[in-house]
């Protein structure tokens, strides 16, 4: 299997439970780092950084097919096997959300829930357009990276402190970008939210407009999952625990605390 060993620290001693972070396309462990300390007190708490971000290895050859959702998932389910990680609460963001199906629907006796935010369980641009959008990324970062990258960081994060972490976290990211987003023009994983092995919440996040409006397919996944919900988090965007951390901090761990009252 094409794995790479990636980039991941770990706080809080051995709970019981784990919290599992995983960030979405551009981003890296630096953007969990308020959780980790917030959570640790009560669980193991685990960030990576995905093959191509942060200080984990690009693969070789830099590829786009090396960025293949499923060599994604299959990172993160080696790190999972090598740190000896089970009953797993895992919270995805954006992208770092739609991998979280993927790796829940391989090892499923890893998990006790899912949890995502930023993500839809469906994208549906024409698969024609993925080479258009890729073709973008590269130009402009080529030429015009640090123009591009704070147009990215706007459309990503809502104040100047988060805007500068994620500039940082783009910039280390820029030769996987284009690759990785190539990867998530077109998708489908509502036949899996419907029948999720695991307890599955969606934050809903008020002010992230792009992925809102393309929520309808998942929302009547969850709706046809007993397991299913959603939350509303109101005054966050796109990268809810940036936006703001005390209110993503404070609704994940209710989600968390009602998974333990109905076990």
């Amino acid at each position: 299997m094409n794995t790479i060993n990636l980039e991941y620290t770990i706080a809080g001693a051995d709970h019981g439970e784990t919290i599992l972070f995983v960030h979405g396309a551009g981003a890296s462990i630096l953007q969990f780092q308020q959780q980790q300390a917030f959570f640790s007190g009560r669980y193991r708490v685990v960030l990576l950084s995905l093959r191509g971000h942060g200080d984990s290895p690009k693969p070789s050859p830099n590829t786009t097919g090396q960025y293949a959702l499923t060599l994604l998932a299959a990172d993160i389910i080696q790190l999972i096997e090598d740190l000896h990680l089970d009953r797993i609460n895992y919270v995805g963001n954006s992208a770092g959300g739609v991998l979280g199906y993927l790796v829940v629907s391989k090892v499923p006796e890893k998990f006790l829930s899912l949890t995502t935010f930023g993500t839809t369980g469906q994208m549906k641009f024409p698969k024609f357009l993925a080479p258009v959008f890729r073709g973008i990324d590269a130009f402009m970062l080529r030429f015009f990276k640090n123009w591009y990258l704070r147009l990215m960081v706007s459309h990503t994060a809502t104040n100047e402190a988060s805007k500068d972490i994620f500039f940082q976290m783009f910039e280390k990211a820029v030769p996987a970008i284009p690759h990785f987003r190539y990867n998530l023009v077109n998708y489908d994983f509502t036949g899996l939210i419907a029948q999720c092995p695991v307890p599955y919440t969606l934050i809903k996040c008020e002010f992230d407009k792009g992925i809102n409006g393309m929520l309808k397919s998942t929302l009547k996944a969850i709706d046809a999952n007993p397991s299913a919900k959603v939350i509303e988090l109101k005054g966050v965007g796109h990268v809810a625990n940036l936006d703001d951390p005390k209110a993503f901090n404070n609704c994940l761990m209710d989600i968390l605390k009602n998974l333990i009252d109905q076990s």
